[in-house]
């Protein structure tokens, strides 16, 4: 569930972004209702998960930014998808330059999470560009990549 994130994650609970309020916009903008189940091939495996999230008012998105929505929501359910598929929590937000978007840890493992959304229907051609992205990672951690594709739902990961 996407309102569960800053409760789970204890690293976003000081965070600015709202991302569960962002990953409900971008789902509602959609067309989505609450729960939604989404489509998932996760490197070749298909399957599909349910999101759950608190209902948003709509006018909220006349002062946002629509990419942050987009993007900021992405992360929102990639966040939980990789902790709902192997408990992965968040760590830190990397930096410009350490090709992924978060840290996350799950017992002794690393993992960087490389993140992106998209309102269209390229979430697959994007996947293989956010992999190339985490590739270049030097962090001793294992990669992984997720597009988020709002209008189907859908949820496409790829490990490197």
């Amino acid at each position: 569930m996407l309102h569960e994130l800053r409760s789970i994650h204890a690293a976003l609970r000081g965070h600015p972004t709202e991302f569960a309020k962002c990953g409900a916009l971008a789902l509602q903008r959609s067309g989505h209702s609450s729960p939604v189940r989404a489509d998932v091939e996760h490197d070749g495996q298909r399957s599909d998960a349910d999101i759950e999230w608190v209902t948003e008012d709509m006018n909220t998105l006349r002062i946002l930014d629509e990419n942050r929505v987009t993007e900021d929501g992405a992360e929102a359910v990639a966040i939980a998808y990789a902790h709902g598929t192997e408990g992965w929590l968040v760590k830190r937000r990397l930096q410009r330059g350490e090709h992924a978007d978060w840290l996350m840890q799950n017992t002794d493992r690393w993992l960087a999470l490389e993140v992106s959304g998209t309102t269209t229907s390229e979430s697959r051609t994007r996947l293989r560009e956010k992999q190339e992205q985490v590739s270049r990672c030097t962090l001793p951690a294992e990669r992984l990549a997720v597009v988020v594709g709002f209008a189907e739902p859908l949820i496409v990961a790829g490990g490197v």
